[in-house]
């Protein structure tokens, strides 16, 4: 929409006026995705505004670039782990350990609806290890993450604790999405 409605979508500009604003800096982080000082990504709004569209046209344009991606929703990278950390070979769906290092070794690492997978103790473990090892290995190459949700910070903040919004806030740019759902719409 192009009429800002600020009681509606939660923020002071039009959604047309701000997802315009989200594209330059996400071309800016697809352009400076070299840089070590270049921050993270962290795409929150409700159902259906874009926010997975958004990351896939990301890393659409970084795979054209010769770049490695990982697109995982938050469910399949936390079964991921816990199949490598305590699977056993032979069993059906054990993950390789490739599909473990990836996760922490991937140019670029999408975590898609953050926030729906079960509640655990180890979970929250899990993640941060995942930011601060990608924290760490960015800064001799790039190892960047976007991260997808549809909650907001205080959820997050209450779901996932002090420690892992601490690094969230510190590694990463915030990008509100807001508007209608396109699938609805269509």
């Amino acid at each position: 929409p192009d009429a800002a409605d600020e009681k509606k979508y939660g923020i002071k500009v039009s959604p047309r006026e701000n997802i315009l604003k989200i594209k330059e800096r996400c071309l800016d982080f697809i352009n400076n995705f070299d840089s070590p000082g270049e921050k993270n990504l962290f795409f929150s709004g409700p159902t259906g505004v874009g926010k997975t569209f958004m990351a896939s046209c990301i890393a659409r344009e970084l795979l054209n670039k010769g770049k490695t991606v990982l697109y995982q929703t938050a469910p399949v990278l936390f079964t991921t782990i816990n199949e490598y950390k305590y699977g056993f070979p032979g069993n059906e769906g054990f993950a390789n350990d490739t599909a473990y290092r990836n996760i922490f070794e991937v140019e670029l690492l999408i975590i898609d609806d953050l926030g729906i997978e079960p509640t655990s103790a180890a979970r929250y473990a899990e993640l941060l290890t995942i930011l601060d090892t990608r924290h760490s290995n960015n800064l001799t190459r790039p190892c960047k993450t976007i991260i997808a949700t549809n909650i907001g910070p205080k959820q997050l903040y209450d779901y996932y604790t002090e420690r892992v919004m601490s690094r969230i806030t510190g590694y990463f740019d915030r990008l509100i999405f807001a508007g209608e759902d396109i699938r609805i719409l269509k």
